[in-house]
């Protein structure tokens, strides 16, 4: 008599393309969009707390690095790492959200101004994609400069009223 294993594979048995996922139809497919944040939100009790709003507004066409660059070295800094010494800034890791260019409280880069520029420029040079660190080095690009970002201090995840 011949064992189970030797007898399905020489049935020779191939699945249809559409059922690839095993024997049966596919999964449904969904897609939902996320409409709530968590972040910021004074409503929900597990909201973190906004801690900054930071981001630069430039001139048309003006290369934010070379701007900051340029007000840097006028300030008689040799390089952004001293900025962590001259500016009170958040000394814990945060979480960052990008914001929309027309929000309020965004800070004109404005060499008028340049203790304000400089600091929002070592936040903005602090923060990665999803957090900012102050312990990292400080990272500039056109595009780090040129980002427009709120940032929360995480909290506790679930409400313990």
């Amino acid at each position: 008599m011949r064992n189970l294993p030797s007898i399905i594979n020489s049935l020779d048995i191939v699945p249809r393309p559409e059922y690839r996922f095993g024997w049966g139809a596919p999964p449904a497919t969904r897609t939902t969009t996320l409409t709530v944040t968590m972040l910021g939100d004074p409503e929900m009790s597990v909201a973190w707390p906004q801690r900054e709003r930071v981001g630069l507004i430039f001139k048309e066409g003006e290369s934010p690095l070379k701007m900051i660059e340029t007000l840097l070295k006028r300030e008689g800094f040799r390089s952004p790492e001293e900025l962590k010494h001259e500016f009170e800034i958040p000394h814990a890791q945060l979480t960052c959200r990008t914001i929309d260019d027309e929000s309020d409280g965004l800070v004109k880069a404005d060499a008028n101004d340049p203790k304000t520029v400089l600091r929002q420029a070592l936040i903005l040079g602090l923060c990665g994609p999803t957090f900012y660190d102050p312990l990292k080095a400080v990272i500039w690009t056109n595009n780090r400069l040129s980002r427009k970002l709120d940032l929360f201090e995480p909290g506790r995840w679930y409400a313990d009223n």
